[in-house]
């Protein structure tokens, strides 16, 4: 029954766009520069330097020291080999996708299991720091001291959700579970490995450009048809029944779709500084179905399945809200820090940081963005001109 409805629905969702595009242009243009202005100004800059280091770290021999050091903590802890440490530090530490995107290549070189690849891009895929602390603690909620509980109860979500499905997701077969191959010393040279991660990661960050504005695009479209409605009356349902203002529900419904819009409508909603926190941080931890899609065009060209980390998504969703409520009772029972809510981002030196970032962002963010896509078009001629020859 799914299968003969998926290419129907399919089919509809590509002619009810088609026709939200015809309808109201003007508004799907702005909600297109919008997502373009994001892109190149922010995400491109902001993730290139991860990617192209997430390509050539398996070239580096301390990759798989460090990949034996850390065995003892990643394999009863996570139940994945030393090597899952690598991809949780730079999954961590860049944010959405880079974790899926360097779990897919350890596993298509042998170097982990099928197993342990489908159970990385569960928990290592997440909000980086920069965005948590920065841009929705100092720059949105204008609270740069809440960043720190903000980021602690995102990734502790991720580290139970890591622990949780080690036992669940199981080896199916002695294939599956095959050690790594002998590792081979032979280091490419540093040009040749230089150009094929710029190229391979201006090609992979040029796919989820064109998500960010398809997924804005979509997000109008839904507004300006008003396909919100039936949600928005079930969510303000629920917000009643806790006794909160309903404000926050568009800002939530958004964030399904493309997690900064959302983000940033509910940052400037009308209700209690600690909803806003828990709605905000129920939608990076789902990501939104713009960043499932990256997740998508990571894993497409390998055995590894969407579905378990789409659960893992929906349940972080919940996690990582119960425990920032439960740091905040912590807090408040033990009395740690009485000015965690309270202080003002002025008087924080967090913002300025912040606010110097994102100028050197929108300055300079177009240009790097440009560049790069011109040294990977000049890389990619090269390398079919030596092919042809």
């Amino acid at each position: 029954m799914t299968q003969r409805m998926y290419p129907q629905l399919f089919s509809a969702s590509i002619f009810f766009c088609l026709l939200g595009l015809i309808l109201y242009p003007e508004e799907a243009l702005n909600a297109s520069s919008r997502g373009l202005d994001l892109w190149w100004t922010v995400v491109f800059p902001s993730l290139l330097p991860f990617f192209i280091l997430s390509d050539l770290l398996p070239n580096a021999t301390w990759t798989n020291y460090i990949g034996r050091l850390l065995e003892k903590v990643m394999k009863p802890l996570f139940r994945v080999s030393g090597q899952g440490a690598i991809v949780m530090i730079l999954g961590f530490s860049s944010g959405f996708p880079v974790g899926a995107k360097m779990s897919v290549k350890l596993y298509n070189e042998g170097t982990i299991s099928r197993a342990d690849a489908q159970r990385l891009i569960c928990y290592t895929n997440g909000a980086s720091p920069i965005f948590i602390i920065g841009a929705i603690a100092a720059g949105l909620l204008q609270t740069p001291q809440v960043g720190l509980l903000l980021l602690l109860a995102h990734y502790a979500g991720n580290v139970i959700i890591g622990i949780v499905v080690g036992r669940l997701i199981r080896d199916r077969d002695n294939h599956e579970n095959r050690p790594p191959p002998p590792v081979n010393h032979h280091t490419p040279p540093l040009g040749s490995a230089l150009q094929s991660a710029v190229t391979t990661s201006v090609q992979q960050l040029l796919v989820i450009g064109g998500l960010i504005v398809f997924f804005s695009v979509i997000s109008e479209v839904v507004i300006q048809f008003s396909l919100f409605d039936f949600p928005h009356t079930l969510l303000s349902s629920l917000s009643s029944f806790f006794s909160i203002s309903p404000d926050w529900t568009t800002g939530f419904m958004l964030g399904v779709l493309e997690m900064s819009n959302g983000v940033a409508n509910v940052a400037i909603a009308e209700n209690d500084f600690i909803v806003r926190c828990v709605v905000i941080l129920s939608i990076i931890s789902f990501g939104g179905f713009c960043i499932h899609a990256q997740i998508l065009s990571s894993i497409h060209q390998s055995p590894l399945s969407y579905r378990p980390f789409l659960y893992c998504r929906i349940v972080h969703s919940f996690l990582s809200p119960l425990l920032f409520l439960g740091c905040l009772y912590i807090n408040e029972r033990y009395n740690l820090s009485p000015s965690l809510l309270t202080q003002e981002a002025s008087t924080f030196p967090t913002t300025s940081w912040f606010s110097d970032l994102l100028q050197i962002g929108h300055e300079y963010g177009p240009l790097i963005t440009i560049l790069s896509i011109v040294i990977a078009v000049r890389f990619l001629t090269k390398q079919r001109s030596t092919t042809t020859k």
